[in-house]
């Protein structure tokens, strides 16, 4: 099954992605055209490549989903996932996406995505965006594309948890962790009692 990670902005969404992956998750790495940011590696936190290169792999077919943003500087930056990435259901994943792709991985992914909505305010947010470095124009245009985004978002989600109630960030995957597993295995349990029915 697949652990779908979702959130505005800031919300903590690469730092619970990083703390599941030491307890074991896989990663899947999804591709941009935007440029890395410090400390940031290539096929670690992001495939990065052009903007060419994007729109050949979409072409022919190579992506599960796609999405784009245009930034402040007037940019485009594009982001999709791989569906070789979706083929095999026998591991845990977890993925980082937006709304946009997520409606495509329902659709089109033969796994069953477990998608948990992480949440802080908007004070917090800015925070973030201010230590990141992000400047007041990207910053303002990031927090309202995310409103619009994430609208009514909680009716599509399966699970939400706030990321800045004060608890440590392992802490927080642990818990997003035992969720996921408790789930996986209720799934599990249904189908094995599915195919006894069957017989």
């Amino acid at each position: 099954m697949l652990l779908v990670l979702c959130g505005k902005s800031c919300s903590g969404k690469d730092t619970i992605k990083k703390e599941l992956i030491k307890m074991g998750m896989k990663t899947v790495v999804t591709y941009t055209t935007r440029p890395p940011r410090e400390n940031e590696t290539d096929g670690v936190d992001y495939h990065f490549i052009t903007k060419r290169e994007f729109q050949e792999k979409e072409l022919g077919g190579f992506f599960m989903e796609t999405t784009s943003y245009n930034v402040a500087t007037g940019e485009t930056w594009y982001y999709g996932s791989a569906k070789e990435d979706f083929a095999d259901d026998t591991e845990d994943k977890v993925i980082i996406v937006n709304p946009f792709g997520l409606t495509y991985i329902r659709a089109y992914a033969p796994v069953s995505p477990i998608v948990f909505y992480l949440i802080a305010s908007e004070e917090t947010r800015r925070n973030r965006l201010n230590q990141r470095g992000d400047s007041e124009s990207e910053m303002e245009r990031r927090l309202k594309a995310d409103d619009r985004d994430f609208k009514d978002f909680e009716e599509r989600t399966d699970f939400m948890f706030k990321t800045d109630v004060g608890l440590r960030p392992e802490w927080l995957a642990d818990m997003i962790m035992y969720t996921y597993n408790k789930v996986v295995k209720e799934v599990k349990n249904m189908k094995a009692q599915e195919a006894e029915y069957g017989n």
